[in-house]
């Protein structure tokens, strides 16, 4: 008796543990404990302007990018059906993506929601919205075979393209619904019955094709902008691009899914060094996620300006 009252505190305290969080401290330590292992190392590297203008490459590749993810968006909302004549949705992508790096992680899709509802119903404001990181990790697991020719790999991966199909696509929505719906009602969201709702779930439009193929070039301008990072300490030539590709599309899935911390931080940085560590030298790779971090936050700093300096400007 005294050890099944034991197990049940231990597993009950297990599952009050947020284990996204946990995840994200293990990460920081991992990458702290390299950082600080290497310092000395890191602060002796030279910052040439050979460096610089592929830092600044970095910089445009990874601002493209965010304009690139803003339409496939925009093209995702059209494939299921919504008007949006009178939204100027990658303004609002653009507006509230930096928003993603607010505590709780959270606060662009809040802020889309508010937006969305005004003009569509209900139902499409949260089906655009939940689909939209799903995209992202279908285009992210496309790349991932790339490391190496194994068919069970391409048929693992490539099958995450199905989740678009109608039926799986409705089956998706139903069940992200009934785990989103603290999410949305918990701030300040006035739909109180969103896990039980499931009318008018997109089944009878068309695969999102066109969509899909802007994020996989999403993906692909993200990645550039990552190997420009990776070139800027001369460790790009010392592995295939194919398995560079596998180990960042693997790294940013994880980023998207796990964290805690906003924009992946920490988790996507830990796992590039997790992949790559044995195949490349530690001190320029630590180099390249510290400053690609710094270029991927510059970029989606200038994103979001787009529109208030058109404003100011009057452009």
């Amino acid at each position: 008796m005294i050890r099944i009252i034991r197990n049940n505190l231990f597993f009950g305290m297990i599952s009050k543990i947020n284990i996204k969080l946990l995840i994200t401290l293990i990460c920081f330590t991992f990458i702290g404990t390299s950082i600080y292992g290497n310092f000395e190392s890191l602060s002796n590297q030279v910052i040439t302007s050979e460096k610089i203008l592929l830092l600044l490459w970095g910089i445009i590749f990874s601002f493209l990018s965010i304009i690139i993810n803003a339409y496939a968006w925009k093209f995702l909302i059209i494939n299921i059906g919504c008007n949006i004549n009178n939204l100027n949705i990658v303004k609002l992508f653009l507006a509230t993506n930096i928003y993603k790096y607010l505590p709780g992680g959270i606060w662009h899709f809040v802020s889309r929601y508010n937006t969305l509802r005004l003009e569509l119903s209900s139902e499409k404001s949260i089906e655009s919205i939940l689909l939209e990181p799903i995209l992202m990790l279908v285009a992210g697991f496309v790349f991932i075979p790339f490391r190496g020719f194994n068919i069970f790999i391409y048929i693992l991966c490539w099958s995450s393209t199905l989740a678009f199909l109608p039926e799986f696509r409705q089956f998706l929505i139903k069940k992200l619904k009934a785990m989103k719906a603290s999410f949305f009602t918990n701030n300040n969201i006035k739909d109180r019955n969103l896990a039980q709702n499931s009318q008018n779930i997109s089944t009878s439009i068309f695969y999102p094709y066109k969509p899909l193929c802007v994020e996989i070039i999403f993906v692909f301008f993200r990645f550039l902008g990552f190997l420009c990072c990776i070139n800027a300490f001369s460790i790009g030539s010392l592995i295939s691009h194919g398995e560079l590709i596998s180990s960042f599309s693997l790294a940013w899935i994880i980023g998207l899914i796990v964290p805690a911390a906003p924009g992946g931080l920490g988790v996507f940085e830990s796992v590039i060094l997790f992949s790559l560590g044995s195949h490349l030298p530690e001190v320029p790779l630590l180099s390249s996620l510290l400053c690609y971090r710094l270029v991927s936050t510059v970029a989606d700093v200038l994103a979001a300006s787009i529109y208030p300096v058109k404003k100011l400007f009057k452009v």
